[in-house]
């Protein structure tokens, strides 16, 4: 990816998670659900999950797979393989447009 285009990505991101982060007190969709439920614990255990239709399927991939690396960083194991598939179905099914 060009430096160009991460710029670009990283922008739409930025914003895609300012909007988000105002609509984080909303329950999230599916509430109860196995799949919600993952997510909230695996993504909300360092900072509030955000509603999944804040972001594009798309930018969702991109994101997990920053959040991956930021697990790393901070010597956490990320989400197991099967896990990630998981979270990601959950996000693409309420993903915003």
């Amino acid at each position: 990816m060009t430096r160009r285009r991460r710029v670009a990505v990283g922008a739409a991101l930025a914003a895609a998670l300012g909007i988000g982060a105002a609509a984080c007190s909303r329950p999230l969709p599916e509430e109860g659900s196995a799949d919600a439920q993952l997510y909230a614990a695996q993504c909300g255990s360092c900072h509030a999950p955000y509603q999944p239709h804040s972001m594009t399927s798309t930018m969702w991939k991109l994101q997990v797979d920053r959040m991956d690396q930021k697990f790393r960083e901070v010597g956490r194991v990320p989400p197991s393989g099967p896990e990630r598939q998981r979270i990601l179905r959950y996000l693409s099914r309420n993903a915003g447009g």
